[in-house]
């Protein structure tokens, strides 16, 4: 079932989650509250008596189906959901809450349908207002020995809405069976009897959703899916594509009528019930209980081979009992987790956004689905191994083989058995490819993952490796630049890693050196004018720098003065996930406050003289905040760090929230043989700072008396198709499709490496979408329903047929939004999306077949 979010997710949502994390044991209570219409008789619209839903929700009985004994039997008799109902039934008829406004109010606008809402936005807030509305009346009606805060956190534990009839026929309408989150802050929250509502299920009576035009009727499965939410797991589905991942082995996936367990891992890593995996990497023969039985010691066990971050879980599933009976078979699971993924599948697109797990099946690919309903594997399957000489091997999710094989798996009874065979020794870096500056003793980190010990081999003549060798486990190795590049172009090299004893062992690491002579064009930008498409770009730097700082080395870094009022401000930060630097291993991050205190914060260069030009990466959630009393300033002295002016603010003169992106000021007018810079932040309201900074990559360029640079070549798609002596080209030819560019400065020296690219979509009639500097959108198209997704909320989403008749005009107001064109004909479509901070629309081409 589809969980979206009605408002925007803010600071509060991330305790959200902890609460959630640490209420899942012990009791908890559920609301169900029974809602109808203002234009609905109530004994028309509820037909079954309330002993109906007693027995959905709260039966106890060993063996019977219900709310309550799922989340028992799957939490391992740690967590007891008990259900209340309200408004108080009449005998057994139940009576609901009468909303003010019709149903035909909370469907969409149409010709027959004139109340309805017309865009997002609108129903948006009468989905909420419906909320308040009914959380009111809960507030004033409901008796006080109705539990709805369980475990006193002040938050009511999950609130269940039962609306009369049936849904509607899609997930992008209001009447459709979904959990949302409500993250408000205090003074908008929605409140009953004291206890903020932080999120709701709403589901229905009758239709639940439809299978092929037939109703699906409310069940245990849609509950205990949509209800497990509140316990902080996630979706592990896809919308952006056919591909299914995981199917029917998870709750959390394709719930059954009858709920099926979640898999070991969603237990450990979301609802906290169990406490660990096991990690086994000795060979020999291993046993495990089913994930569905009455303990939680010993179902799963991890296996993580040397090569990736991702990692392996092996769990038993069994076919038995009242939750499982519904799975394709009993057998061995064994699927993949992405450490780097937090928050399911739901928003997979397979480059940017991967699986957090997948499941191993027969003719699975990255690309295909293969058969999921053969996943098990067991004596009785024919399919007792993986991996090693077993024709299926398992991957990561770049498709490459993970060298781990299992053998011998058993037959299905109380446990099953498999053997873990030796691991393929490896030597593993997770980041082959690394980048000095272009100076003398430019330095940088490389990580090691080794089974075996080693040793460098073939390093080039201007690097130095330390150390030579190393044992097996993990180790780092510092490379240092003997010389800086004096040449144009990037000098570039690989040196290996293999074993000691055995030389068939390798990895490589590609090593590149930037020039120290002249660097590439920058901030490369492209528009349409007319059917011409205009390029234009910033010269690069030329020039020995005056000061260059990538942070990669503590001795460098020891250079700069760091000045912090306490134990936040300004760190040497090494990259770690939410916090990676934009080359490298290491950056410059400002912390901000987790309490209330005040914060004035330096981080101060050495000197150095007559710096024409700085430039830096920055990355940061300040931009564009109108926090009145905190101030994020770039600052610059002519008279060795005794005065200070300021010359960039990150809150106002930088849009670009949460991305690093590369920073350019003038520093002419303040030239002298005695410069200093600082990333200065502080607050005037002794509260601190409210927002984090991450600086990467500083370089001050001197003045030239005489450029080098004789003109720029400009590619296109990598062929060349001009040249410029200006900063600036017009292809008066673009191709129709996509048009990749970067730019080349040339001169005696030769060239320089390429800009960074930017993208065009060509139509040939004057339509384009650059894709830099906009707000990433992606689109699907699926049996009729057009998917997008974008990194900020999509403001308006329009369609036109090629001859402009406009066919969909919406606001969707979110970051994903599903519409349906089932009713266009066949042809092709230009969709124009416009996202919260963008000036301009992203424009994309849909071709319905």
């Amino acid at each position: 079932m589809k969980r979206y979010i009605i408002l925007w997710f803010v600071v509060l949502f991330f305790p959200i989650l902890l609460s959630a994390a640490e209420k899942n044991k012990g009791e908890l209570s559920n609301l169900v509250c029974f809602l109808s219409f203002a234009d609905e008789e109530n004994n028309e619209q509820f037909d079954k008596p309330i002993s109906y839903y007693e027995a959905m929700f709260n039966a106890d009985a060993v063996g019977v189906n219900s709310v309550y004994n799922y989340f028992r039997e799957a939490s391992y008799d740690q967590l007891f959901w008990k259900s209340a109902f309200f408004p108080k039934a009449n005998g057994t008829q139940i009576l609901s809450y009468k909303a003010e406004n019709e149903r035909g109010y909370y469907r969409e606008k149409g010709s027959i349908n004139e109340q309805g809402y017309s865009n997002e936005t609108e129903k948006a807030a009468r989905e909420q207002a419906l909320i308040k509305e009914l959380a009111a009346y809960l507030s004033e009606n409901l008796p006080d020995d109705i539990v709805i805060d369980a475990n006193n956190d002040g938050l009511l534990d999950n609130i269940c809405i039962i609306v009369s009839g049936n849904s509607e026929l899609g997930a992008r309408h209001l009447l459709w069976p979904h959990r949302s989150d409500l993250a408000l802050p205090d003074e908008k929250a929605i409140y009953v009897k004291s206890k903020k509502i932080v999120g709701y299920l709403m589901v229905f009576n009758d239709a639940n959703g439809w299978s092929s035009l037939s109703p699906v009727p409310l069940n245990t499965g849609v509950l205990c899916h949509e209800m497990s939410h509140t316990l902080g797991t996630y979706d592990l589905y896809h919308v952006n594509d056919d591909l299914n991942p995981v199917g029917v082995w998870d709750l959390m996936s394709d719930n059954l009528k009858t709920p099926q367990q979640m898999s070991a891992y969603t237990k450990y890593r979301y609802c906290k019930w169990i406490d660990e995996i096991p990690e086994i990497s000795t060979p020999g023969t291993y046993t495990l209980n089913p994930v569905g039985g009455s303990s939680k010691e010993n179902i799963a066990y991890k296996i993580n081979p040397t090569g990736s971050d991702e990692y392996f879980i092996v769990e038993y599933r069994k076919k038995a009992g009242t939750f499982d009976i519904g799975l394709p078979s009993s057998g061995l699971l064994v699927y993949r987790i992405n450490p780097n993924v937090t928050g399911g599948n739901l928003n997979y697109n397979g480059t940017t956004r991967l699986d957090e797990q997948y499941l191993f099946r027969p003719g699975g690919t990255t690309k295909l689905d293969g058969d999921i309903s053969k996943a098990a594997f067991s004596a009785e399957s024919g399919r007792t191994s993986l991996g090693g000489t077993a024709d299926f091997k398992p991957f990561y999710s770049d498709g490459k083989e993970a060298k781990f094989a299992l053998a011998n798996i058993s037959s299905c009874g109380e446990t099953i058995s498999f053997d873990l065979l030796e691991l393929m020794p490896q030597i593993y870096i997770p980041k082959p490819d690394v980048t000095l500056g272009g100076t003398a003793e430019s330095t940088v980190e490389v990580n090691v993952e080794a089974d075996v010990a080693w040793k460098a081999v073939d390093i080039p003549d201007w690097l130095t490796v330390t150390p030579l060798q190393g044992e097996a486990g993990k180790s780092t190795l510092i490379l240092q630049a003997k010389s800086a590049n004096e040449n144009a172009q990037l000098r570039t090299a690989a040196f290996h890693l293999q074993g000691v004893e055995d030389v068939s062992i390798t990895a490589s690491v590609n090593v590149s050196q930037r020039s120290n002579l002249i660097q590439s064009p920058s901030a490369l930008t492209a528009k349409v004018e007319g059917n011409a498409i205009v390029l234009s770009w910033v010269a690069p730097h030329e020039g020995t720098p005056a000061l260059v700082e990538d942070f990669e080395d503590s001795q460098s870094l020891a250079k700069w003065a760091i000045k912090n009022e306490g134990d936040r401000g300004w760190v040497w930060k090494k990259s770690e996930k939410y916090a990676e630097p934009y080359t490298g291993n290491y950056s410059m991050r400002l912390l901000d406050a987790w309490e209330d205190i005040h914060q004035d914060e330096y981080l101060i260069s050495p000197s150095f003289s007559k710096g024409k030009s700085l430039t830096f990466y920055s990355k940061s959630t300040a931009p564009q905040k109108n926090n009145p009393a905190n101030f994020y300033y770039v600052e610059v002295s002519s008279d060795g760090g005794i005065t200070w002016e300021k010359i960039w603010d990150l809150k106002t003169d930088c849009s670009v929230v949460n991305k690093y992106t590369r920073v350019d000021i003038d520093l002419s007018p303040y030239m002298s043989d005695d410069m200093k810079i600082a990333f200065h932040a502080y607050d005037t309201n002794q509260m601190g700072l409210s927002y984090w900074w991450h600086v990467d990559d500083v370089a001050v360029y001197p003045q030239v008396e005489h450029s080098i640079i004789t003109g720029y070549a400009i590619y296109r798609n990598g062929e060349k198709i001009g040249t410029a002596t200006t900063s600036a080209f017009t292809d008066t030819a673009p191709l129709s499709g996509e048009n990749v560019y970067t730019v080349r400065a040339e001169g005696s020296f030769g060239d320089t490496p390429d800009s960074e690219s930017v993208t065009v979509s060509y139509t040939g009639t004057g339509i384009c979408t650059p894709s830099a500097s906009l707000s990433e959108v992606t689109m699907s198209y699926r049996q009729g329903v057009l998917h997008l997704e974008s990194e900020n909320a999509i403001k308006n989403l329009a369609m036109y047929s090629l001859d402009g008749k406009p066919v969909l005009n919406i606001a969707p107001g979110r970051k994903s939004y599903d519409a349906d064109v089932r009713y266009l004909s066949a042809g092709m479509y230009i969709v124009y999306v416009l996202t919260e901070g963008d000036s301009r629309p992203s424009i994309l081409k849909l071709l319905i077949e």
